[in-house]
């Protein structure tokens, strides 16, 4: 063997080894070590795109209703809320990765151990609803452990990042006070609180989140909603859409009556919102550059 061939050989061995999956312990303590990932089962919206993020979309072969973008055409096993073990397992994945707040539902609550039982290894991420940015970074980070993309997750960083400072340079001159409006039609609807993805998106373009409480929605009142004062209600697509746009928003119980109301400065925004996932910062930019338009 010549010295060429002496050198060449650890070379290679090290450039291997940089795209090797690591071992990732989840937010419940269980670590995963899949070597190269091939037939993965997303839960979560956020989940799926951050795994086509790092260039990986190709190894789903399951998602749940939520993994809607990108536009793919993945088989899904269900309702995120209700997840059938025997639907997952059917797949014949070799990973599931999902988030905290998925598997916590009370019909999900014996999916990770079943699944387990049935020799399907499976990383439980942190929950996509709370933490903001920095939850988002730390599911992507294990995401890309996972698959062993490190030079994938350093380009999504630093797309984040560059988009961070799109937005500092877009943010509105007066925070305005802002509320997330969640609707099916008309006749009701529910307001989110601290700690959730609509916050999230809200602080990050610049607003206040008026409604403070914790524990996730509380139904939508006429007197709780004047008093609160919105200056601005930002409410999913599909949601704005379901009422009859804005005008059918000013009919909802106590929304003219507030200042988002009588100025009409209802928003609307992507439907993923209530998860964090990738898109965030485009979101909040978008959000951002409205806002400084309409509040100076």
């Amino acid at each position: 063997m010549n010295v060429f061939q002496r050198t060449l050989i650890p070379a290679s061995l090290m450039l291997l080894s940089l795209s090797l999956a690591a071992p990732v312990t989840g937010v419940d303590g269980v670590t995963v070590n899949v070597q190269n990932p091939k037939r993965v089962v997303a839960l979560n919206g956020s989940t799926l795109e951050i795994i086509f993020k790092l260039g990986k979309g190709k190894t789903v072969v399951g998602k749940d209703i939520t993994g809607t973008f990108p536009e793919n055409s993945i088989p899904s096993v269900g309702h995120w809320a209700q997840i059938p073990v025997e639907g997952v397992i059917g797949l014949k994945p070799d990973l599931v990765i999902g988030t905290a707040d998925n598997f916590a539902m009370p019909s999900n609550t014996t999916l990770v151990k079943q699944l387990r039982n049935a020799g399907v290894p499976v990383l439980v991420l942190p929950s996509s609803e709370t933490g903001g940015l920095d939850s988002l970074k730390t599911r992507i980070h294990m995401v890309a452990q996972a698959y062993g993309v490190t030079q994938s997750e350093k380009a999504v960083m630093n797309t984040i990042t560059s988009q961070m400072s799109s937005i500092s340079a877009s943010l509105p001159k007066k925070k305005p006070k802002v509320l997330f409006l969640y609707a099916h039609g008309p006749d009701s609807g529910v307001i989110y609180g601290s700690g959730t993805g609509s916050e999230a998106l809200i602080q990050l373009a610049g607003g206040v989140n008026v409604a403070t409480f914790e524990g996730g929605s509380k139904p939508l009142t006429s007197e709780a909603l004047v008093a609160m004062a919105p200056e601005a209600i930002i409410m999913l697509n599909r949601g704005l859409e379901a009422v009859g746009g804005v005008e059918g928003a000013l009919k909802m119980p106590g929304v003219a009556l507030t200042p988002a109301g009588k100025n009409r400065h209802i928003y609307a925004v992507d439907d993923s919102i209530r998860w964090i996932g990738p898109r965030l910062p485009e979101f909040a930019l978008k959000l951002a550059r409205q806002w400084r338009k309409d509040f100076r």
